[in-house]
């Protein structure tokens, strides 16, 4: 077959010529910045010049709503116009302190990740055009490092040891950095971190896949081999963990149960796949047993005797099956408090450690493990005898990403949303615009409702 004349970068500048007119306009949003002389920058791919507002911090300071001048696009680099981005709990202290704990040295634009439509790309990018509506995730995936070949794009090697570049300049001519700050009107990544997707889900349940619900999906249906008819026990309610629930449903498990001292949380992981919820504050005792063959502590914990007991098999009989002594799977969303609560309550340590030592004393002798929590203490440890790091048979499985592979179930996910069989509105707490990003970021610290999401250019 005879190969056509028009390169591919005239054909992508036509594709972007023929967004901005014709019936793209209600996808781009009419009136938004698309229409604010975008089109001749869109055709060209030359975004360099370009003003938009982002939520940016730079060094010790509380980030602030400013306006950036964009840099232009080169090489891999992909322009979107931002629909909706969710607040992260993790970044809390990094928007609501100001200390030297959370300075950045760089100017960047706070944020984990996103949705938007693209309106540029730069002209080695192949996977995404001017007109989708893309997932900018809190990972890339190259696919072509050790960690993407092994089935572990959730921690692609290649781009966080890449050097960083900056995407736009300050007022100053300050170089600005953000591969996945999603709290402005634009984001300007490169192409692994971006995944276009056909979907008829709204942006602001697309956005909550971006990191937390995308994690704790990934540890019940990727990372967690959770199958039909097992136990599952999943530490913490919030988005991570109620994802969790959502996908231990999916995936057929017979017995979910949700460990969550806030009341409404408990609630919501009721209504979204768990058969029963469990209040940590009720089971606070923990009794040191001296271990005999080492130097670990070991306790009788009475929250792990009580989930014990909740997954204990119907029958003793060892030669007939039985000899689980805990559930098949134990997911863990929990983490350190990095903001108390306003008005909920908080679980019985809220450094998050204690709850890392009852996932491992729970699991099965030959049971799954799946972590996922970050913000402990520097200093903190997680204690495991001996004989059971050494010859045990306990699976452990951690890992921010939860086994998310983002090209491969961004749109597995989305489907699942569009079919009912999870709720990513669910988790959609409450919206905000750009400017009332902080107290976004504020309401998901008080932890009143189940997250926010902030739409930058509404």
């Amino acid at each position: 077959m005879k190969s056509s004349p028009i390169s591919r970068r005239r054909a992508l500048r036509t594709a972007g010529v023929a967004a901005i007119g014709g019936g793209a306009a209600a996808l781009l949003g009419g009136g938004t910045l698309a229409a604010q002389g975008g089109a001749p920058a869109i055709a060209s791919n030359n975004q360099a010049g370009r003003k938009y507002k982002a939520f940016v911090k730079f060094n010790q300071e509380r980030p602030t709503v400013v306006e950036l001048t964009a840099r232009g696009l080169t090489g891999n680099l992909v322009l979107l116009r931002v629909e909706a981005a969710q607040t992260c709990y993790s970044s809390v202290d990094q928007v609501l302190l100001n200390d030297e704990r959370t300075g950045t040295g760089n100017a960047t634009i706070v944020g984990h990740g996103g949705v938007g439509i693209v309106e540029a790309v730069g002209p080695q990018v192949l996977s995404t055009r001017v007109g989708d509506r893309v997932i900018l995730n809190l990972h890339d995936a190259c696919g072509r490092c050790f960690n993407c070949l092994h089935m572990r794009s959730d921690k692609c090697a290649a781009g966080q040891a890449g050097p960083q570049q900056p995407v736009a300049n300050m007022a100053d001519g300050k170089p600005v950095f953000g591969r996945t700050g999603a709290m402005a009107e634009l984001a300007i990544t490169t192409e692994e971190y971006v995944t276009p997707l056909f979907t008829t889900v709204s942006p602001a349940e697309i956005a909550m896949l971006t990191c937390v619900a995308g994690c704790g999906l990934g540890m019940t249906m990727t990372n967690c081999p959770v199958d039909a008819a097992s136990d599952v026990v999943i530490f913490g309610g919030g988005p991570i963990g109620l994802a969790s629930v959502m996908g231990a449903k999916v995936k057929g498990a017979s017995t979910i149960i949700l460990v969550e001292p806030i009341p409404y949380r408990r609630e919501l992981g009721m209504k979204l796949g768990a058969t029963h919820v469990v209040d940590p504050n009720q089971f606070k005792t923990r009794t040191p047993i001296p271990n005999a063959g080492g130097t670990s502590d070991h306790f009788k914990d009475a929250l792990v005797d009580h989930l014990r007991e909740m997954t204990k098999e119907n029958h003793d009989r060892v030669w007939s099956g039985a000899g689980r002594n805990g559930p098949h799977h134990v997911i863990e969303a929990v983490g350190g408090d990095r903001w108390k609560p306003k008005t909920q309550p908080q679980g019985p340590d809220p450094t998050g450690v204690t709850v890392l030592n009852q996932c491992w004393e729970l699991g099965s002798s030959i049971g799954s493990i799946a972590t996922c929590s970050v913000g402990h203490p520097s200093d903190a440890f997680v204690r495991i005898p001996a004989a059971q790091w050494a010859d045990g048979a306990k699976h452990h499985l951690p890992g921010t990403g939860g086994g998310t592979n983002d090209r491969r179930d961004s749109g597995r996910y989305c489907r699942l949303t569009e079919t009912g069989q999870i709720n990513l509105k669910a988790l959609v707490g409450k919206t905000y615009p750009l400017s009332q990003t902080r107290e976004a970021y504020l309401e998901c610290a008080e932890r009143d409702v189940i997250s926010t999401v902030v739409l930058p250019n509404t």
